[in-house]
């Protein structure tokens, strides 16, 4: 009888409120995939317009020294780049096996000789012979015209055991959002990603435990992290999308959303695998899939792409038996850079062809672990020189320079932060053993004036540098040094 009682009374409450068609299923469902198409197009559309300064620049000749207590960092940046508003970086440091990281937020241009481009940081560790570390920047979009707020380009922590659910270690975080856009359940408080070799991973943080999934009869949620391709030519978008309910036409999969930039509007959508993993545990919604069931769909675009990484937004929705679909909370898009450095050990830079002519002295510094040279100088005479990068490749080998030499014994010295090295070469002719003798016949006359003056008049000489003509030592021979020259004549 009591079976007969909750059968009936099934029936009643069934027959009270009346369930979605079919039909009306595909139109909420269409409709919710609209909005994750639209949040997924609206974040390629902005990656689109940064990213081609950020992939090219902002990760463009990452370098470090080698593994140090004082570790440094390079990147090289535009000057569109460093122009923008609001334009941050931030470097992660690991020497403990990515168990934990040193967050370093004080990078800064170098502004100096040779690093006119490059932002430097250097970080305090614990002087470990192995590190892992990424770089993280951010641009405000509003600089550019835009109204994404501020938008993360990432690399990650590398979760190279594959571990599932990855730990909070193992994950960067691209985008934090603002707390109380909507009921906390839904609210979306971060989206953070890592990858392996093979797969990428996902997580969307909420304000509270991850998920409502809603009632029977509705309303129901719908959570989705978009995965869009910058460098694709057909508007499409995929994403982790997790729901479970409505009869089971909300379910955890990955779709494939088509649509028509022309229009606005999607044109259609499919379940294009169900072959992920996700967790609801906490507050976090966690997926993961092997890349290739994206990346090897006919309309993903290029893969690897140009910055071998992929844009990810985060969309809360939910739908009501009104067949009505509310966008609850959406995220800046940020952009994950499937990348990371890592060094263990460390192998000594090589100093050779040193070259020294017309007053220049240049040296091919080579490191295989791609070190920069936290020093770079030439001592001649005792007189201290620094010398200048022509570029930051530094395993292809970098050619420093130094010019205004005359002669003497030269040590360059050059260290990558743990390893030094030293090349000693003979500049020949030597000090000047009488200062104003620009002609070398032991006496300061108007013939050294003369002499000094035509090297001045023949800026563009390759031998327009005397050291004895360059009475006060500023390696240029200019009217100062006449003037200087003249007083020694008058012996004032």
């Amino acid at each position: 009888m009591k079976n007969y009682i909750l059968l009936f009374l099934a029936c009643f409450v069934f027959a009270n409120n009346q369930h979605p068609t079919q039909e009306q299923w595909d139109a909420m469902l269409h409709d919710a995939m609209q909005v994750i198409w639209q949040e997924a197009m609206n974040a390629k559309n902005t990656a689109n317009q940064l990213t081609p300064q950020i992939r090219e620049d902002l990760l463009e000749n990452l370098s470090s020294s080698a593994p140090a207590v004082q570790f440094t960092t390079h990147a090289d940046l535009s000057d569109s780049l460093t122009e923008a508003g609001n334009t941050s970086a931030s470097v992660f440091v690991s020497t403990n096996n990515q168990s934990t990281w040193i967050e370093n937020s004080n990078v800064n241009p170098i502004d100096l000789p040779g690093y006119e481009t490059t932002w430097g940081a250097t970080t305090v560790t614990d002087g470990g012979s192995d590190v892992f570390w990424y770089l993280q920047g951010s641009l405000d979009s509003e600089s550019l015209g835009l109204d994404f707020g501020q938008m993360t380009v990432s690399q990650s922590p590398y979760n190279e055991s594959n571990s599932w659910p990855p730990s909070d270690n193992l994950y960067a975080t691209l985008v934090t959002d603002s707390a109380d856009d909507t009921g906390s359940g839904q609210d979306i408080v971060n989206i953070r990603a890592t990858y392996s070799d093979n797969k990428l991973y996902t997580s969307m943080g909420l304000e509270s435990g991850c998920c409502d999934e809603g009632g029977f009869f509705g309303p129901w949620n719908l959570y989705a992290i978009a995965i869009v391709n910058p460098d694709a030519v057909s508007s499409v978008a995929y994403a982790y999308a997790y729901g479970n309910g409505g009869l089971g036409q909300l379910y955890p999969a990955i779709y494939k959303i088509d649509g028509d930039l022309t229009t606005g509007e999607v044109s259609g959508f499919e379940v294009l695998s169900e072959n992920f993993n996700y967790s609801t545990s906490g507050n976090n919604l966690q997926a993961t899939s092997n890349l290739d069931i994206i990346t090897n769909d006919s309309d993903w675009g290029p893969w690897p792409n140009s910055l071998n990484g992929v844009v990810l937004v985060g969309t809360t929705l939910q739908a009501d038996i009104s067949i009505t679909i509310t966008l609850l909370d959406t995220t800046n898009p940020g952009v994950l850079v499937m990348s990371t450095q890592s060094q263990s050990g460390n192998t000594a830079p090589t100093l050779t062809d040193a070259i020294f002519e017309n007053g220049e002295l240049s040296v091919l510094y080579t490191d295989v672990d791609n070190n920069l040279a936290t020093t770079h100088d030439v001592f001649v005479d005792d007189m201290a020189f620094t010398m200048i990068p022509d570029s930051h490749s530094y395993a292809e080998g970098v050619v420093f320079r130094v010019a205004g030499l005359s002669g003497g014994m030269a040590t360059l010295s050059f260290s990558d932060g743990a390893a030094a090295t030293t090349l000693d070469i003979d500049l020949g002719g030597g000090a000047c053993a009488l200062p104003g003798d620009a002609n070398g016949d032991n006496t300061v006359n108007v013939l050294d004036i003369v002499l000094t003056t035509n090297l001045i008049l023949c800026s563009d000489c390759p031998d327009d540098y005397n050291i004895c003509s360059d009475i006060n030592s500023d390696m240029v021979v200019n009217v100062l040094d006449i003037v200087a020259i003249v007083n020694l004549i008058l012996g004032l």
